[in-house]
Order: structure tokens, then C-alpha cells, then sequence
């Protein structure tokens, strides 16, 4: 539930103040000031990745934000009961950010960027959905580090799980095996 409500208020807090910036702030490329020399609005249209990098690659981007959606979706269904809550919000907040940027893309071609902190120091235009992005990036990383036996890479794992009474019979048979060679006196 937590991560269907951190999902939903960042999509909507991203596609309205997207709008606001088109709707009250035109032409593309128009900055105001909010605050003096640290934040400004700036509408732009990026047509690349982060930071306008591989522009006109949208046939690349779509498919791409599709499958990481469908990954990140499926591991919080899945895996939720063995997720801790920091992992569990990070995977929201890469969801949000994804699908965010992608409604643009899909929609527009573009992604509209407008927070601009360029004045403090040279930085790309952003907006809600990619400081999504780039917080859960940074929880990704902190989880990594320093969450160990929790980690969210601990806790999700891909392959087959075996059925129990099948698990207690390989574990038999490994213990029989170790008890086997370590009584045998020609090993």
C-alpha cells in the first residue's frame, strides 16, 4: 500500500506540475525566477535521456522503460513480505520516475524538464519525476552498501524456488554425503 501511494502522489505531483509549467509558462526556453540566484523555473523540452543525452533514441527509451517497469513491478508484488520498507521505497520511487518521464515520451516525444538550479551551479534541467529517479538511485546504492542480509539484492532472488519437501530431501542427502565421506577412511 505504501508503495502504490508514493507511486501515485509523485505521478500526479510530476504530470500536473508539468502541465502548470506549459500552461503558465510559454514559451519553451522562458525561466522565472523563484528563488534569487538558487531555483528558477525553466520550461524545456528534452528529447534524450538524462541530461539530453542520446536525443532522438525515443524508439530505444519506451521498450526499455516498459521492461524495467514491468521488472520493478513484479519485484514488489513478489517480494514485497521479505522487502524492508527503505527498499520497498526505493523501488516506488524508481517506478514513479520511470513511468513519469515515459507518459511524456509517449505522449509528447519529449520529456518536460523545469527546475532549474543552474544559477547555484551548472546543472541539466529536471523535474519531479527524474528527482524521483535520482533518489532512488541513491537509496539503491545506500541499500547495497549498507543494508547487508537486508539488502533488496539479498532479498529478491530470480531463481526456481524448489518445493519444501523436495528442499528437505537434497539437505538429507547433502548431510548423508558429508557424513559418508568423512567416515569413509580411504578419502
Amino acid at each position: 500500500m505504501l508503495e502504490l501511494i508514493i507511486i501515485i502522489v509523485l505521478l500526479v505531483l510530476d504530470q500536473l506540475s508539468k502541465y502548470l509549467i506549459a500552461l503558465y509558462l510559454s514559451p519553451v526556453g522562458s525561466s522565472v525566477p523563484v528563488i534569487d540566484g538558487l531555483l528558477q523555473l525553466t520550461n524545456v523540452h528534452n528529447i534524450g535521456a538524462a541530461w539530453g543525452m542520446l536525443e532522438g533514441f525515443r524508439w530505444l527509451f519506451i521498450p526499455m522503460t516498459l521492461i524495467v517497469s514491468v521488472v520493478l513491478v513484479y519485484v514488489i508484488i513478489r517480494f514485497r513480505a521479505k522487502l524492508t520498507v527503505f527498499s520497498r521505497i526505493t523501488l516506488a520511487l524508481l517506478f514513479a520516475g520511470a513511468i513519469g518521464n515515459f507518459i511524456d515520451r509517449l505522449l509528447l516525444s519529449y520529456v518536460r524538464d523545469f527546475l532549474d538550479i543552474s544559477p547555484l551551479f551548472s546543472f541539466p534541467v529536471f523535474n519531479v519525476a527524474d528527482s524521483a529517479l535520482s533518489i532512488g538511485c541513491v537509496f539503491l546504492v545506500i541499500d547495497a552498501l549498507f543494508l547487508k542480509e537486508k539488502s533488496l539484492f539479498e532479498c529478491v532472488s530470480f531463481k526456481k524456488e524448489l518445493p519444501a519437501a523436495k528442499k528437505h530431501v537434497e539437505e538429507a542427502e547433502e548431510a548423508t554425503a558429508a557424513t559418508d565421506s568423512s567416515s569413509d577412511p580411504h578419502a
